[in-house]
């Protein structure tokens, strides 16, 4: 009788553990810690109208292991919330609204396109930054985005 309880027990603690393989809605504890790669980017704009950046978002707990499955809710002051606006983030190929949600992969790291498109207003300088936030339950991190200089209009 005992055996067949410690063979359930066994059952059980195994589906637990393909379970919790499968969650892919976990927040990171709030010990865990996000980085933005680049921290902080430049853009000139009269060196050229358009504008690409990857970042690196990587979510850690407290012991440098990597948080797979992390859900991210990922903004950008002043991305537009379609393709015709100055800023606009990808997951992968496809635009993205701002905010939106990801999720990390096996090794903790989510890949993050944002690109930028100078407005055509000759002569006009164009100066502001903006923020890119990365959010995981209690977890926060932030990057930079500083724009400079004037387009060059045909």
């Amino acid at each position: 009788m005992l055996i067949r309880y410690i063979k359930y027990a066994g059952l059980l603690l195994i589906l637990s553990g393909l379970w919790a393989c499968g969650n892919s809605n976990v927040s990171a504890p709030p010990d865990a810690t996000i980085t933005i790669s680049p921290s902080s980017t430049s853009i000139n704009v009269g060196d050229e109208n358009w504008h690409t950046t990857d970042f690196t978002i990587s979510v850690m707990d407290s012991y440098s292991h990597p948080i797979r499955d992390a859900k991210l809710s990922i903004s950008l002051t002043w991305a537009a919330p379609d393709t015709a606006g100055f800023l606009q983030l990808y997951d992968g190929t496809t635009p993205k609204n701002s905010p939106f949600d990801a999720y990390t992969d096996r090794f903790g790291v989510y890949h993050l396109r944002v690109d930028y498109r100078a407005p055509c207003i000759s002569g006009s300088p164009a100066a502001y930054n903006s923020t890119l936030e990365a959010r995981s339950g209690a977890v926060y991190a932030s990057a930079t985005l500083d724009v400079t200089g004037a387009a060059t209009c045909p």
